[in-house]
């Protein structure tokens, strides 16, 4: 029997281009999961699907927006008052493949790259199963349990 062990599943993985989550950096992160659903994250205002960014209220509050509008932003839908949520949609927008603004500031942002950093895991899981079914289907098999 051939046994089915992490260490040959990484093997396998890093054969693939796979590197493990929390030894991935962002860049590579971003890279992998731009050539899987061919989103465009970009610094430029013109011809985005969706936009995130910061403003500031007439009195001095910063403001987080995600909006689908460049020019009418929906105040109940867009507009956070707080950081946190902020970035709930973009996972979506991304699967989806869209052209989406946010400025390099923002790309900086903890909750951005939490975003990236979760994507990357849920596609990465998705591979090592794939890898295990390959493995089974060459003969290898898990050890048995005592």
């Amino acid at each position: 029997m051939k046994t089915l062990t992490e260490e040959l599943i990484q093997k396998r993985l890093e054969e693939k281009g796979w590197s493990v989550p929390h030894e991935t950096n962002q860049e590579d992160k971003i890279s992998t999961l731009r050539d899987e659903y061919e989103f465009n994250i970009v610094n430029d205002w013109k011809s985005c699907d969706v936009y995130f960014y910061t403003d500031e209220t007439s009195d001095g509050y910063e403001i987080w927006i995600a909006t689908e509008s460049e020019s009418n932003v929906n105040i109940n839908e867009d507009v956070y008052y707080y950081e946190n949520g902020w970035f709930e949609k973009l996972a979506d927008y991304l699967r989806d493949g869209c052209r989406v603004y946010i400025d390099q500031y923002s790309q900086d942002e903890y909750g951005f790259e939490e975003v990236i950093e979760a994507m990357y895991e849920e596609l990465y899981m998705e591979e090592h199963d794939t890898v295990v079914d390959e493995l089974g289907d060459e003969g290898y098999k898990y050890p048995e349990s005592e």
